[in-house]
């Protein structure tokens, strides 16, 4: 029995070394081989990926560069503006040479992220000019790119390769820049240098960066490096030059050495397999072989045992079998849900993407290219009409101090499923994406069906429903612009330019919070001149401490909601008037401008910066104004100088029609000394006592031409000018056009 039993067990020792060896080295050999295949099908895939990607960012970039040249070159041509700057006759105007261009210039910086500066050279007195300085060349710290650039025999060339420059805080840095001459087809009048940090370039290609296994390298025409990601170079999969700046960029894998094991392996791996398994079979056929025959007598003694032994093994092996089955479609179900969920967030990076591309209007875009993005997106592309509108979170500023990040994320995300819900209630298939911080778009596509009712109707009573829910649920308000409906996909970048036109026209249309772009009317609006002549009016008012200041402001605001203007142009308007304000008050005695420029002027400057509402605005100015008025107002009561010329004022408003008025006869009238009454009246009133006299002679001329027919004679006689020709040439030299001439233009506008 004790013999019996180690016979048997010799005999299983023996099978087990012939087949188990025969698994412990086949098996593995096979499975590493097949590790090799499909890791020759994940190299293929990563290089056709790494193509796209590196594609992808080249394009980018050549949209982002292009999109500077393109802007910079239109404005070169067309805006009066910029051209201020180079203009020899107004070289002394430092509004229109200085300030101006210099407010240009910090807006297309803003406009362009990727933009670090811009010099505006002049080359008739070889000044440059940045937004925070103006130097002459020679002392200019970065003016090696401007002497270069006038060296060149060629106007207009691209982008230049990458130089060594200066910040404007002079740090050195890597800059590539774009020059333009101006005008540009001679370059006689200067030129334009614009200049993009190498070190934004890095930051725009990371964010363009979703995962670090891309190993990117750009380079200028010339092989200058731009861009160099961190790590091993790895393997270079793709290596393309863009055909508008020349540069070349190459992409490739960090982990290169195991691609190229894989490329190497995968060209042997079928024969390599196949030998290795004729090795295995004919092992296993020769093993059973040799064991078969000094068995074959046990089995046939024992067949009945063996049979249900062997019936016993196979139910257990089979449960053996199902566990393994169970935990692999475990282990495959796990894999499969990471992968559908890497998935679905690819998906939505791809949707925002093409959202973005299709209504920024980059590049042609076919109905039938449109309609195949869209159905591999997960997309519906059917519709009789589309129609865009723009949903803005008013007051964001007050918005991000209530709500923290995560509290926000959630806000917005509730907006943006509440559309969607809305307009599936109307059978309208909507898509809707944050384009930016406060602003979420959305394109409705409205089917057939509904083409009975006009779109923009339809849209306008979903986007009031949607206004009346936030304002009942949610702490905060929104407004809405729509576009006109649109039936074909090119025009989509057109409906969402008309949505944030409309959007802009929110200030001037008051407590309005829906607005259809066809509901902004084409005229009426007041010419930019003449909201100038109330600002100035007003701004010398305030200066010399006449009340008249409160109507000219509230006159200016009238005609601002009169002309319905942008956001846009009503904080130009209010720069201007904080310009004005600033230049008159400039003249001030030094006590009230150490007042004003110390207090006043920064509240004034965060109240034209954080408005959402002309009565908002015109409340919080006035504020303002009126408390920096009184104080003045004190300050010049207790000052006996400033009664003494209270007292002159109040005397030339009412003998300004008298011809012998002087600083003579003001002596004579006051007991004081000429020099003196004309030095204290530069210091109170900030003009000399001759310039404030023709204003009064001026102001009542104007009064007189408006309600009156007397002729141009009668008038000058009346407000105190002997001859008509000096009265004409005070009266150009105040208000820029002749006596007969604003007579006429007042007389059109009232008929108009």
């Amino acid at each position: 029995m004790i013999k019996r039993m180690m016979l048997n067990k010799t005999w299983l020792r023996r099978l087990l070394l012939s087949y188990v060896t025969v698994f412990l080295f086949i098996v593995p050999l096979l499975l590493f081989i097949l590790l090799l295949g499909f890791g020759d099908m994940s190299r293929k895939t990563a290089v056709e990926s790494n193509a796209i990607y590196a594609k992808q960012v080249l394009q980018s970039l050549d949209n982002q560069m292009q999109l500077i040249d393109n802007t910079i070159t239109n404005e070169v041509a067309t805006d009066e503006t910029l051209f201020g700057f180079f203009n020899q006759a107004l070289r002394d105007e430092r509004y229109y040479s200085g300030y101006l261009p210099s407010l240009k210039v910090s807006r297309l910086m803003a406009s362009m992220p990727l933009i670090d500066s811009i010099y505006l050279y002049r080359l008739s007195d070889d000044k440059v000019q940045t937004p925070y300085s103006v130097d002459t060349l020679d002392s200019f710290v970065d003016k090696q790119v401007i002497v270069e650039a006038l060296k060149q025999p060629n106007l207009n060339h691209s982008w230049l390769n990458v130089r060594k420059g200066y910040t404007e805080q002079r740090q050195v840095a890597d800059f590539l820049s774009l020059v333009r001459y101006v005008p540009l087809n001679s370059g006689n009048d200067g030129l334009i240098v614009v200049n993009v940090q190498v070190q934004s370039i890095i930051r725009f290609v990371h964010s363009l960066m979703p995962v670090e296994s891309n190993h990117i390298r750009l380079n200028d025409r010339v092989g200058t490096p731009i861009y160099q990601g961190s790590g091993d170079e790895g393997l270079i999969m793709t290596e393309l030059k863009s055909d508008y700046s020349g540069w070349t960029i190459s992409s490739g894998l960090e982990n290169g050495n195991a691609f190229r094991f894989v490329s190497t392996m995968s060209d042997y791996w079928l024969i390599v397999c196949l030998i290795f398994f004729i090795i295995g079979l004919l092992w296993i056929v020769v093993a059973a072989r040799i064991n078969y025959k000094p068995i074959q007598s046990i089995i046939q003694r024992f067949q009945m045992f063996s049979q249900q032994k062997s019936a016993e093994l196979f139910r257990k092996g089979a449960q053996d079998d199902f566990k393994f089955i169970d935990s692999a479609l475990d282990h495959l179900m796990e894999q499969f849900n990471a992968y559908h969920k890497q998935h679905e967030e690819d998906l939505i990076y791809k949707r925002k993407h093409f959202f973005f591309e299709w209504i920024e209007g980059n590049g042609p875009l076919k109905l039938e290219k449109w309609q195949q993005e869209m159905n591999s997106l997960g997309l519906p592309f059917e519709f009789a009409s589309l129609c865009v509108s723009v949903i803005e979170i008013s007051k964001y500023g007050r918005f991000t101090n209530s709500y923290t990040p995560q509290d926000q994320n959630l806000l917005k995300y509730i907006l943006a499923s509440v559309v969607k819900e809305m307009a599936d209630t109307r059978n309208v298939t909507s898509w809707a994406e944050w384009t930016s911080n406060d602003q979420l778009t959305v394109v409705f596509h409205i089917p057939t069906a509904l083409m009975e009712e006009k779109s923009e109707s339809l849209i306008m009573d979903l986007s009031d429903k949607l206004c009346r829910w936030v304002g009942t649920n949610l702490d905060f308000d929104i407004a809405i612009g729509i576009s006109s409906g649109i039936d074909l996909i090119e025009l989509i970048h057109d409906a969402y330019n008309e949505a944030l036109k409309a959007l802009q026209y929110k200030p001037s249309l008051g407590q309005k919070s829906v607005i259809g772009y066809w509901q902004i009317p084409s005229v009426g609006k007041q010419q930019p001149l003449d909201l100038l002549q109330y600002i100035r009016a007003m701004a010398f008012s305030y200066r010399t401490g006449d009340s008249a200041w409160l109507d000219h402001f509230e006159r200016l605001f009238e005609e601002m909601r009169l002309g319905l203007y942008t956001r846009e142009e009503l904080s130009n308007l209010m720069s201007y008037l904080i310009f004005f304000l600033q230049k008159e008050l400039t003249e001030l005695p030094s006590d009230l401008k150490t007042l004003w420029t110390g207090d006043a002027l920064a509240k004034l400057q965060k109240s034209v910066d954080g408005w959402d509402s002309l009565d908002e605005l015109q409340q919080e100015l006035h504020l303002i104004l009126a408390e920096f008025a009184n104080v003045m107002k004190e300050l010049r009561q207790n000052n006996s100088h400033y009664l003494l010329i209270r007292s002159i004022k109040e005397y030339l408003e009412e003998h300004y029609a008298n011809p012998d008025l002087s600083l003579l006869h003001l002596s004579e009238e006051f007991h004081v000394h000429m020099k003196s009454i004309s030095r204290l009246f530069k210091e109170e009133i900030g003009e000399n006592f001759i310039d404030h006299l023709a204003r009064i002679r001026i102001e009542h001329a104007k009064e007189l031409l408006l309600r009156t027919d007397c002729s141009i004679q009668e008038i000058t006689l009346k407000v105190g000018y002997l001859h008509p020709n000096t009265f004409i040439r005070s009266f150009k030299k105040l208000v820029g056009q002749t006596p007969g001439d604003y007579r006429k233009e007042i007389r059109v506008r009232q008929s108009g």
